[in-house]
């Protein structure tokens, strides 16, 4: 009897035995707003931060009228991130694309640097051609150009790298920029590529951004723990449903 209750339980997607165990309980979950990404997009960035599974939650969602500061009071402080925004060049072609931030946000005015190759974990993505760039390695010729990883202002939306590699501005939408010299491969890669395109340096503004979400990231619990939380959760709400005709009789 027991194996075929565990049987049922793993049989159960750990988001519905989650989503069921919080009901029990009384917590409902707000519904969220359509995600930018879809099952294979998450699964690819996944693969690119190679830390296995992960479950992304999304903290900021562009809305009309919105400006860099909007963005800011979601995501600083906030941890790690993914960014993802449609992209749109000159001709009116869009990509999806974005940066992960290993880093927090913030309103600081300044770059976040890492001057140590160890601490080049960024990247930047376009999910639409299937490419990830990392951080410029330090080599004799271009010790510090991969040390800018991104700019964090209040007047501007999620920048990464000093070109800027994948730039906002305040407005979350026109004057955008992509150059890439943060995030490159120094032997094989075009300085001041776009990361849209692939066009080499031109004149700019060069792109304009249209639907943008930011997601927090943490890993994904193994299918046994989701099981144990949900039966914990509802032995406690059993333990409640208990008590309940317990009060009313003492009152």
């Amino acid at each position: 009897m027991q194996q075929q209750i565990m049987l049922k339980i793993k049989a159960v997607r750990p988001a519905t035995l989650l989503a069921g165990a919080l009901l029990c309980i009384g917590i409902v979950p707000v519904a969220m707003a359509q995600s930018l990404l879809n099952g294979t997009q998450e699964a690819q960035l996944s693969a690119w931060l190679g830390e296995g599974p992960l479950a992304l939650t999304s903290i900021y969602t562009k809305s009309a009228g919105d400006t860099s500061f909007d963005f800011h009071q979601a995501a600083d402080g906030k941890g790690r991130t993914f960014s993802v925004m449609q992209a749109s060049n000159a001709a009116g072609q869009t990509w999806l694309v974005g940066g992960y931030n290993p880093q927090s946000w913030n309103s600081s005015g300044t770059y976040n640097m890492t001057p140590e190759a160890r601490d080049r974990t960024a990247f930047i993505f376009n999910l639409t051609s299937g490419q990830h760039f990392l951080q410029t390695p330090k080599t004799y010729a271009l010790d510090t150009v991969g040390s800018y990883q991104t700019f964090n202002d209040i007047n501007a939306g999620p920048t990464f790298g000093i070109g800027a590699d994948l730039g906002m501005s305040a407005d979350l939408s026109t004057n955008g920029i992509s150059s890439r010299y943060s995030y490159i491969d120094p032997v094989n890669g075009i300085f001041g590529a776009s990361l849209l395109d692939g066009a080499p340096y031109g004149s700019y503004p060069n792109v304009t951004f249209g639907a943008m979400q930011v997601f927090s990231i943490s890993a994904v619990p193994e299918p046994a723990s989701y099981a144990m939380m949900a039966v914990g959760l509802l032995l406690l709400g059993s333990v409640r449903g208990r008590r309940r005709p317990q009060r009313s009789q003492q009152a």
